[in-house]
């Protein structure tokens, strides 16, 4: 193993990364351009007796961050709100956004948590929109855990089949 691989690995290994993994799970869901994925996946394929605390914790560190972009969205768009969609240059999908949000509701909020579609935006959207946040908190707690466990699992599941191989 290499100088820089071990440095990775012993980072990822350690405990007190657990803070870096749960601050970027929440800021990847108001500003962060990086999905968390990058770091949970080899965090908990280095600390399987702890991945399933990891994949929790990260959901809910998520999900908080969700909460922060609906507060920006309700409280704050004018002030914060439009320059984060103005930094990642994402004015038409947050038109796109406002109106399936209208039009679907927390079905588009329960999508958003687990495909391409910017959960950060999705959440601003929601506070702007009004929906309700009791809603907003209860499908992202849905699918943003489904999603990270999901790749948690699938991460396992190539592991075990590359182990075999």
């Amino acid at each position: 193993m290499t100088n820089f691989n071990k440095n990775i690995f012993d980072f990822f290994k350690n405990k007190k990364s657990d803070f870096y993994l749960y601050l970027i799970s929440f800021l990847e869901s108001i500003i962060f351009p990086i999905p968390t994925d990058i770091f949970l996946i080899p965090k908990a394929l280095i600390n399987k007796e702890r991945a399933l605390k990891l994949a929790i914790y990260t959901t809910i560190f998520s999900v908080l961050g969700g909460v922060a972009g609906y507060m920006i969205g309700h409280f704050f768009y004018d002030e914060i709100g439009i320059q984060i969609i103005e930094k990642f240059n994402l004015k038409d999908e947050f038109n796109i956004f406002s109106k399936s949000i209208n039009e679907y509701g927390y079905l588009f909020i329960f999508v958003a948590g687990f495909t391409p579609i910017p959960y950060k935006i999705a959440a601003i959207t929601s506070g702007l929109v009004d929906i309700s946040i009791v809603g907003f908190i209860f499908f992202s707690l849905i699918s943003r855990g489904q999603d990270l466990s999901r790749k948690h699992y699938c991460a396992n599941f190539l592991e075990k089949k590359l182990k075999k191989s």
